[in-house]
Parts: structure tokens; sequence; C-alpha cells
């Protein structure tokens, strides 16, 4: 239904798509192969990588300690920095604060995964995950509890429960959806980022966050890619009216 819907200006804060492993990849700790390094450059050609150090709690028969790890974070980035790629012993994500269209993305971060199991041919997933976080920021003069116009009301109704609504300092909700394999974290409603003072500044935040949590070979990520987008489109489209549809393709 939603096929070909790509808006000119989506209000996009962040969008993360991102692969956790079954067991770490111990050979990353150190090094990155020069092959998959020079693969994943093509999209994302700045490289930094950065020290990662991490602190473990070990029960002894003398007591608590600490054992420190020392390990890389492989980093890399687009040309203007506007998305970026890490790649740990542990998970791959890739972080788009310029997002142009979920094709895109899609192509990029199968090329990555792709990179990955040529030299890792064994690497397994445990969790796949899809976020989409939409930030939608109105001017000043406008009402912050006032958004019927552009979200729909069913989702705006709780707002009326409150008799002085204009003494809210948040009103933020999550919901969490079961769909088969895909399971969706939607948050919604109005952040306020000045709480704790009252909500002055019209921000409303719709964070869908889709994930599967069952192992499955690292491929496989890719057709839930594909099926975790179609419900998070499914679910922004329910969510918002012709309005802000205009507005986004303005």
């Amino acid at each position: 239904m939603y096929e070909d819907v790509c808006y000119k200006k989506p209000n996009l804060a962040e969008v993360v798509v991102r692969v956790d492993f079954v067991s770490p990849i111990s050979a990353l700790e150190k090094n990155i192969p020069e092959k998959l390094a020079k693969d994943i450059s093509t999209d994302f050609p700045i490289a930094e990588p950065s020290d990662v150090i991490g602190r473990e709690l070990q029960i002894r028969p003398d007591g608590l300690t600490t054992k420190e790890t020392h390990a890389k974070q492989w980093n890399f980035f687009g040309k203007e920095r506007e998305k970026q790629l890490t790649l740990t012993t542990t998970a791959v994500f890739v972080s788009y604060k310029k997002y142009t269209k979920y094709e895109d993305m899609k192509r990029e971060f199968s090329s990555t995964v792709e990179a990955i199991a040529r030299v890792y041919p064994n690497v397994q997933t445990r969790r796949f995950g899809l976020r989409y976080i939409n930030r939608i920021e109105r001017g000043s003069g406008h009402n912050p509890l006032d958004w019927s116009d552009i979200i729909v009301p069913t989702l705006l109704g709780v707002k009326d429960f409150f008799v002085a609504p204009e003494q809210l300092i948040r009103l933020f909700h999550i919901a969490e959806l079961n769909t088969g394999d895909i399971n969706i974290l939607f948050q919604f409603g109005l952040p306020n980022p000045d709480y704790p003072a009252l909500i002055k500044r019209p921000v409303f935040v719709l964070d869908m966050d889709s994930y599967v949590q069952i192992a499955h070979d690292i491929y496989e990520s890719l057709q839930y890619m594909d099926q975790a987008h179609e419900q998070i489109q499914k679910l922004f489209e329910a969510s918002i009216t012709d309005k802000l549809r205009e507005q986004m393709n303005a």
C-alpha cells in the first residue's frame, strides 16, 4: 500500500539499523581485515577507530573484583558525517542523521552484512533491529499541546483526560506490538525538551523501534529488514493526517 511513499521533507531525527551477533567476533578486538574495511569504505569512506574500555564484575572467594577489558570499535562515516557505521565484536549498526530513502539504507546495510559474512561465514545473529525516530517541531507561536491537525485524534485522546492540560510537563506513551516475528516498541507524545519545566516548545515524537529477537543467519536479517520497514511504515501512516503528508511533500 505504501511501497511508493517517499517524503521530500521527513521529520526524521535519526534512523538506526542494527544486528547483534550470537557470539562475539574475537578477531575484531584488535584488528579489522583489510578487505572488510575496504568494502565498508565504499559507502562510509571516513574511518575513525576508537578504543573501548569495558569493566566486568567478578565474584571471587576473597571478594568482588573488577576486570578491565580493552577492544577496538571500528567507526566509519559518510563524506559529510551524515551517517555512521559502527562495527564491534558483538554488533554492527548504522545510524543516519540525514535520511534519503529506505532503498539507499537497505543497499548500504546489505553490502555491509554481505562483506561481514564473506570474512566470517559462520556468524549468526541473535537480534535484528530497525528504528525510526520522527521528531516533529513547530514554530514557537503554535500551541504546544495542539496536534490534532497533523496527528490522528485517536492517538491524542488521553490529553483530554486532564482537566488542566496546561499543567503538563510531559505526556509520553509506550505501546508494544507483536506482529509475528517482528515486535515493535512504539513511543509517542510530548517529550518536552525543557522538562521538568512546563511544556512550552511544540515538539511531538513518533519513535518506532522494530526488532526480531530470535537466532537466525545474518543474511536473514535483510529479509527481516523489509518486514520491519513495512510494519513501521504502516504504523507511521496510521498515526498522521493528510495535512502532515502535504507538509512533508511541500
